[in-house]
């Protein structure tokens, strides 16, 4: 993160918008999301999952999550009901405790918002819109991150582009003037479809060897 305040933070601010992912990237969200999902699982009496399969499986949005941990088949119609059980669980325990800034992220943001006010900003998870909504509101970024959309606000989610193109419409922008900063593979897939630069971090679920040839540039 500390080098995200420094040089690798410059070609961001060349952009009119930069776009954000979340869990991974500006939340450290993983307890929360890990406990939630075994939570799930041990209530439909299936099979818990490891750490390393929870974080492989953070690159797909939620149901397709849940299908992949489920039957190795992430469009598998099955993880629209595991999704759904998550989502109602896992929204309403979002917190400052459960859903923290990394360190440094906050004033990372306001930093960026005070030295560049015309900037555009926005958030595109592949978590549930409302738990995304909740996670920015419970962090004070609203008036930083206005713009919060969820896999279920788009019509497809990433590596689709259709969030990242949803938000250039909305901010009146085009997506070759912005960036995205995600920590999964699929954030870079995005970004790379929309027209957009992307940019990788590595504190989230995904090695350097993992995201490295899906982004533009990659900050540790």
């Amino acid at each position: 993160i500390n080098s995200f305040n420094s040089n690798n933070i410059k070609m961001s601010i060349k952009q009119k918008g930069i776009l954000f992912d979340i869990d991974g990237t500006l939340s450290d969200s993983f307890q929360l999301g890990f406990t939630s999902t075994l939570e799930v699982l041990r209530r439909n009496n299936k099979p818990v999952i490891t750490v390393d399969e929870y974080h492989q499986g953070t690159k797909f949005s939620t149901p397709n999550r849940f299908a992949w941990h489920l039957t190795g088949d992430p469009n598998n119609e099955i993880g629209i009901i595991y999704g759904k059980q998550f989502d109602e669980l896992y929204t309403k325990l979002v917190s400052l405790e459960s859903t923290p800034l990394y360190d440094g992220i906050n004033e990372l943001l306001y930093n960026l918002k005070k030295n560049h006010p015309n900037i555009h900003y926005a958030a595109l998870s592949n978590a549930c819109g409302e738990y995304a909504r909740n996670v920015i509101k419970c962090n004070n970024l609203n008036d930083i991150i206005p713009i919060a959309f969820g896999a279920d606000d788009v019509p497809k989610p990433k590596p689709n582009p259709d969030g990242l193109l949803m938000i250039c419409n909305q901010l009146n922008l085009k997506p070759e003037d912005c960036v995205y900063i995600g920590d999964s593979p699929t954030d870079g897939q995005a970004a790379l479809a929309s027209g957009m630069r992307s940019i990788g971090v590595s504190w989230g679920s995904h090695s350097i060897e993992t995201i490295t040839p899906k982004f533009n540039k990659i900050v540790t």
